[in-house]
């Protein structure tokens, strides 16, 4: 679910929320604010939108967050919402849901999240940095990850894996849920920001890469479990976000380093 199908279904229920205890729905904005919290636990997805409309109806903020909370709950893509704070409403969307991105990405291919080319990417870093292959270089950080997940997906091949179709809802563990995460928020992410915002793929990919538990590939005499297969098809999401990032800024996304 995008964030503006999101905003389109905490609106609809604001509606029926108000509607059912009398009160005005007149005064609802056209537009729901959403934002992605920093810390996951508190949510996919949070909005304000009981805390900016509880003194225009005469309500108290954090009733109609409480109330709007127990509305969204009942949706079939939302996990769970709570009420917080003064008048906030914190969302989790369920693990279908999240994960529909992934074949967002690979309906969409090379024109998912397509927008105009972005000159002067990375231009604040230093000349020489920019050629080191060095963790302190974004640039290198970014096209290695590239690199990196490609070489895995060419080296899946010795061992007859195929991906499609595969269950994502196998991918529990904690940076898995990350890079899933960080997938989602491509398709919002201004022009200007796509480099940023490759960095924290990038940063996501690798740490997720690197942990023990979370191998995409098996190791040694290892069987391909249903879970390797799950893994690669989020590796091949990661690969073409990262290509389309990087086209947009101009610059090349290496298979080899």
């Amino acid at each position: 679910m995008n964030p503006a199908a999101l905003a389109e279904k905490i609106r609809a229920a604001a509606v029926e929320v108000l509607a059912d205890r009398g009160l005005d729905s007149t005064v609802l904005p056209e537009s729901v604010d959403l934002r992605r919290p920093q810390d996951p636990a508190h949510g996919d997805f949070a909005t304000t939108l009981p805390l900016r409309l509880g003194s225009r109806i005469g309500v108290p903020a954090h009733d109609l967050a409480r109330w709007l909370a127990d509305a969204l709950a009942e949706g079939d893509e939302i996990d769970s919402a709570e009420a917080a704070g003064p008048g906030f409403v914190n969302l989790h969307l369920t693990k279908e849901t999240l994960t529909g991105v992934v074949a967002d990405i690979e309906a969409a291919g090379g024109s998912y999240g397509a927008r105009p080319h972005v000159p002067g990417a990375w231009q604040e870093v230093d000349a020489d940095l920019r050629k080191r292959r060095i963790w302190d270089n974004p640039v290198f950080v970014v096209r290695y990850a590239h690199a990196r997940i490609c070489r895995v997906v060419d080296n899946s091949v010795k061992f007859g894996m195929d991906p499609a179709g595969a269950d994502l809802g196998l991918l529990t563990h904690a940076r898995e849920g990350t890079v899933i995460r960080v997938l989602g928020e491509f398709e919002e992410v201004a022009a200007d920001r796509v480099a940023r915002y490759l960095e924290r793929l990038a940063d996501a990919l690798h740490g997720w890469y690197d942990s023990p538990e979370c191998r995409i590939l098996p190791k040694g005499d290892e069987e391909v479990a249903a879970e390797h297969l799950a893994r690669l098809r989020l590796s091949g999401a990661v690969r073409q976000v990262l290509a389309n990032g990087l086209e947009t800024l101009g610059v090349s996304a290496p298979e080899r380093m």
